[in-house]
C-alpha cells in the first residue's frame, strides 16, 4: 500500500447502535383508566338523571320490601315504589368494584415493573419522585375505593352534584326545596341551615287558603340537616307518594339538630350549652308557621327522625305534647347514651327526664299522642323500638295510639332510612286526615 493511499482513505466513522424504541410509562395507562373512570361516572350522572325523569329505574332500585304485619303497622301497596330511584351512581357497589380493582391493579404494576427493572439491572431515573408518585396514588385509589365501600353501604353521597352541596332536584313534580337560616342566640344556638320540602300545588292560586300539615325530621349524629335531602331522599319519596295519594300534601322541614357545630347534641337543652330543645320545638315550628301556610297547632304537626334523631323524635314529642300530636321514631334509641357529663354536666334528675325508657311507665299523657317505631331487621336498634312499643302498649291508655313497623331488610344507615321513612310519612299524614285538619 502506497503512502498516497494511506494519505486520501478516508477515516472510519464509529457506527452508532439504534437507539431502542422508548416504552411508554405506566403512568400513562393508569392516567388513561383514571380519564376512563371519570367519563363513566359523568355518563352515569347523565343517566341518572334522565332515568328520574323517565322513570327508567323501575325494576334496579326497589326502595321498599312488603313488610310483615305488625300491631297499629302501616301496610304500603306492593311495589308502590316503581319508578323511585332513591340510589345515586355513588352509591353503587360497581363503583367501589372498579376502584378496588384499579387499586389492586397499580399496586400489582408498581410490584412488577420494579422486579424488571431488577432484574434487567436498570436504574430508575428520579427514582424518589417516581415512588413517591406511586406510594400517592395507591393511597389515593385506596381511599376512594374505600370511601365508596363505605357509601355503598351507607347511601351518604349518592351524585356528585350532591358531595359538593347541590340540594333539590328539578323532578318535574312541581315541589322544591327551600333553604332557610334559623338561629336564636338567647337559646345558645348559632344561625343554622333549615331544609324544607314545598309540595307540589303549594304556588297555585287554586291553594292559596290551603294550610298543609308539617312534619319535622332530625337527622343522627355525626350528621347535618342537608342529610334529609341528600341522603334521605326526602323529595323524591314525598313527590312519588303524593303522586300516588298515599298521602296527603305536606311541609317536611329538616332542621339543623346540633346547635351550630357537629357534636353528639341528642336535642337536649345542654347544661351551659344550646338549649336544642327549646329550639326545636319554640323557634323552629314558630319560624315555619310564620312563613308558610301551615296547620299551625298540635293537630297538624309531627315529627320524625332516625338513629340519635329517632330518640329526639321520641324524647321532644313525649316531653312537648302540646306542640306535637304524631311521632315517628326511625332506629331510636330508648336514651341519650353516654352523654350524662358532657350534655347534663352530671345531673342525673335531668338524665332520667330525659330517658324514655325510664319515664313513659310512669308519665302524664295530658292529650292523645300517636307513635309509630320503626325499625329494620338488620337494624341493630330493633329490639329497642320493640321495647319501647311494649312499654307504650303496656299504659293501656286511650291517649295513646302506637304502632310498630318492622321493615325487611333496612340497616341502621342512610339507605335503611329510605326504607323506614314512607311508612312514617303515611302514619303521619293518616293521623292527621283523621283528626279532621288535613288542608283546610
Amino acid at each position: 500500500m502506497s503512502t498516497s493511499d494511506t494519505m486520501t482513505r478516508p477515516s472510519e466513522t464509529p457506527v452508532r447502535p439504534p437507539t431502542p424504541p422508548r416504552r411508554r410509562g405506566w403512568g400513562r395507562w393508569l392516567f388513561a383508566l383514571l380519564a376512563i373512570a371519570a367519563i363513566a361516572l359523568l355518563v352515569l350522572d347523565w343517566i341518572d338523571k334522565a332515568g328520574k325523569e323517565r322513570n327508567a329505574f323501575d325494576a334496579l332500585f326497589d326502595a321498599n320490601a312488603p313488610t310483615q304485619p305488625e300491631a297499629g303497622s302501616v301496610q304500603l301497596p306492593d311495589g308502590w315504589d316503581r319508578g323511585l330511584d332513591t340510589v345515586g351512581y355513588l352509591e353503587s357497589p360497581w363503583l367501589a368494584g372498579v376502584l378496588w380493582a384499579l387499586f389492586l391493579a397499580t399496586i400489582v404494576w408498581v410490584v412488577w415493573r420494579g422486579i424488571r427493572r431488577h432484574r434487567a439491572g436498570r436504574p430508575l431515573q428520579h427514582a424518589a419522585l417516581r415512588r413517591t408518585g406511586a406510594a400517592v396514588l395507591v393511597i389515593v385509589l385506596f381511599v376512594l375505593a374505600g370511601s365508596a365501600t363505605a357509601n355503598a353501604y351507607v347511601g351518604y353521597v349518592p351524585t356528585i352534584n350532591s358531595a359538593f352541596g347541590q340540594v333539590g332536584e328539578d323532578l318535574r313534580g312541581g315541589s322544591r326545596i327551600d333553604q332557610l337560616s334559623i338561629g336564636a342566640p338567647e337559646l345558645q344556638v348559632p344561625p343554622g341551615p333549615a331544609y324544607v320540602y314545598v309540595p307540589p300545588g303549594y304556588d297555585s292560586g287554586a291553594n292559596r287558603d290551603h294550610r298543609y300539615p308539617v312534619i319535622y325530621l332530625l337527622h343522627g349524629y355525626p350528621g347535618a340537616s342537608i342529610d334529609w335531602v341528600r341522603a334521605g331522599d326526602m323529595q323524591q319519596i314525598l313527590d312519588k307518594m303524593i303522586q300516588d295519594k298515599l298521602i296527603e300534601p305536606m311541609i317536611a322541614v329538616a332542621p339543623d339538630a346540633s346547635g351550630g357545630w357537629v357534636h353528639d347534641s341528642e336535642m337536649v337543652n345542654q347544661v351551659n350549652g344550646p338549649q336544642l330543645e327549646t329550639y326545636l320545638t319554640k323557634t323552629v315550628p314558630q319560624s315555619i308557621d310564620a312563613r308558610y301556610r301551615t296547620i299551625a297547632d298540635r293537630s297538624g304537626r309531627g315529627i320524625g327522625g332516625v338513629s340519635s334523631g329517632g330518640y329526639g323524635a321520641l324524647n321532644l314529642a313525649l316531653r312537648n305534647q302540646d306542640v306535637f300530636s304524631v311521632s315517628v321514631p326511625m332506629m331510636p334509641y330508648g336514651d341519650p347514651g353516654a352523654v350524662l357529663g358532657s350534655l347534663f354536666d352530671g345531673n342525673t334528675q335531668l338524665l332520667e327526664q330525659n330517658t324514655p325508657s325510664e319515664y313513659i311507665p310512669t308519665m302524664t299523657f295530658t292529650q292523645k299522642m300517636s307513635l309509630l317505631l320503626v325499625a329494620g331487621t338488620e337494624d341493630p336498634q330493633l329490639p329497642t323500638a320493640r321495647q319501647l312499643y311494649a312499654q307504650l302498649t303496656a299504659r293501656n291508655s286511650p291517649d295513646v295510639d302506637v304502632g310498630l313497623q318492622v321493615v325487611p331488610g333496612a340497616t341502621h344507615t342512610w339507605h335503611g332510612a329510605t326504607m323506614d321513612s314512607p311508612y312514617g310519612y303515611v302514619f303521619f299524614s293518616d293521623r292527621v286526615k283523621a283528626a279532621g285538619t288535613s288542608g283546610g
